[in-house]
């Protein structure tokens, strides 16, 4: 039989590029109160459409609903799945799964009191630019630049059962059992794919690269896999090579 196969792929870092990395060429898929904010190269935009001829390309992103809509993808990029804010939103042509997100509420309505007490810990706090509860799911914290991420993340950890990530100046407070892997795994039963590549930058990425059949991990991220797991080689552009790893990865397999 046919593997039917899932690609999925997390955005900022991975298959976007923000303002601060762009080049000349590269195209503009996203503006933020008018100003352009993520781009994708030119390579990696026609990559992607190759591959979206083969597999299910579903973006997995700790985006919200809104921050994910704000994307304008490329002709021919356009996924017809995506998973926001790290795995509470399945979204069909942009309308939420209503399956779905009854699923999840039941799992975050048992975290929602602690959301909310760690909410009102924090908001308080100087070390932070911002303070939300985003799509009434996670807690994110944006901070300061003279803040200690690592020391913050540490602490909090003590003083909550919630999981607690911290990605360069950004700190999530996640419910358990709700991650990118669990996200992964339900792609697979609701697509009927049998098959899965994920790719990711980050710790956040770790459980859904940990599940895939084969992670393809930014060369930052040392992360142990039971399964087979690229690791981007120095000076790559790591959108570009992670979609040719895809696409070479699929040749392999006809």
């Amino acid at each position: 039989m046919k593997k039917k196969i899932l690609f999925a792929c997390d955005l900022d870092n991975t298959l976007l590029i923000s303002h601060r990395q762009r080049r000349n060429d590269d195209m503009c898929v996203e503006h933020v109160q008018g100003k352009e904010q993520s781009f994708m190269t030119v390579k990696a935009i026609d990559l992607l459409r190759k591959i979206q001829q083969e597999v299910d390309f579903v973006p997995v992103t700790t985006r919200s609903v809104e921050q994910y809509q704000r994307i304008k993808w490329p002709d021919g990029c356009e996924p017809e799945w995506a998973v926001t804010t790290n795995g509470a939103v399945l979204l069909h042509n942009g309308v939420a799964d209503e399956k779905w997100s009854q699923y999840v509420k039941v799992l975050i309505d048992n975290w929602l009191g602690d959301l909310q007490i760690q909410y009102e810990q924090q908001k308080q706090s100087a070390n932070y630019i911002r303070c939300r509860i985003v799509d009434n799911s996670y807690l994110f914290l944006y901070c300061d630049e003279e803040a200690d991420v690592k020391a913050i993340v540490e602490h909090c950890r003590e003083q909550t059962n919630l999981i607690v990530e911290g990605v360069g100046r950004k700190i999530y407070f996640f419910p358990p059992g709700m991650d990118k892997g669990w996200a992964l795994m339900q792609l697979k039963e609701h697509l009927g794919d049998n098959y899965a590549f994920a790719a990711g930058d980050s710790s956040i990425d770790e459980s859904m690269l940990k599940l895939a059949d084969e992670g393809i991990a930014e060369y930052g991220l040392h992360v142990e896999l039971e399964g087979v797991c690229w690791h981007q080689p120095l000076e790559t552009v790591y959108s570009e090579w992670l979609l040719k790893k895809v696409l070479e990865r699929l040749s392999e397999k006809e």
